[in-house]
């Protein structure tokens, strides 16, 4: 989001015009680009009174609570609540799954994400179980479940930039260092500019 401040104006007309989950849900996602947590958690509320059978707008609250290392444990009561409401909403059980992570509960998030696999063949939850065994050391594991999600989706670009970077991880290659094009690359203008300065 490149100008939040407009999205925000263009979403608060969105609502007041039509106020449903996706006009809550941008004005949401605008105010956090803002860093407003204050107004994203009144709006994310707000949704959740307008909505209140609504796992996504739950959610929604999850997300803004997320924000916050100190909020971490009502957004995993609303990201659970959410997923008590709509067992398969998979964007809860997604959130849920990276609040595990970021909380270093790895097996929690690893638990969830296969039995949500058994039911539904999903692209993102190949990927992010393909994530957390990446960070786990567990490359082999990873590297299935990046492929599983090109199978499903040959499209999903987090898939393709993962296997990618664990492609390299498992040669022994730095995953974070730049490829040989990109240094070449940078030689290449390097170069160009000390041909300028000789002339």
């Amino acid at each position: 989001m490149d100008r939040p401040e407009a999205a925000v104006v263009a979403f608060r007309g969105a609502r007041e015009l039509r106020p449903d989950l996706r006009s809550y849900q941008g004005l949401v996602c605008s105010y956090l680009a803002c860093s407003k947590v204050k107004e994203a958690l009144y709006t994310a509320r707000e949704a959740m009174k307008a909505m209140p059978q609504s796992a996504r707008a739950l959610k929604l609250v999850g997300d803004v609570h997320a924000r916050n290392p100190g909020g971490r444990e009502k957004a995993k009561k609303f990201y659970e609540s959410a997923l008590c409401l709509e067992p398969g909403y998979l964007g809860a059980a997604l959130a849920l799954a990276e609040l595990h992570v970021i909380e270093g509960r790895n097996g929690d998030a690893v638990s969830l994400l296969e039995r949500y696999l058994k039911d539904w063949a999903d692209d993102r939850l190949h990927v992010k179980l393909a994530q957390v065994f990446s960070a786990t050391n567990m490359l082999e594991d990873a590297l299935a479940h990046y492929q599983a999600a090109l199978r499903i989706n040959s499209q999903n670009e987090a898939a393709k930039k993962g296997l990618d970077r664990l492609e390299r991880q498992m040669k022994g290659v730095d995953p974070d260092a730049p490829d040989e094009d990109e240094e070449n690359e940078v030689e290449d203008a390097d170069a160009d500019v000390e041909e300028t300065e000789l002339l």
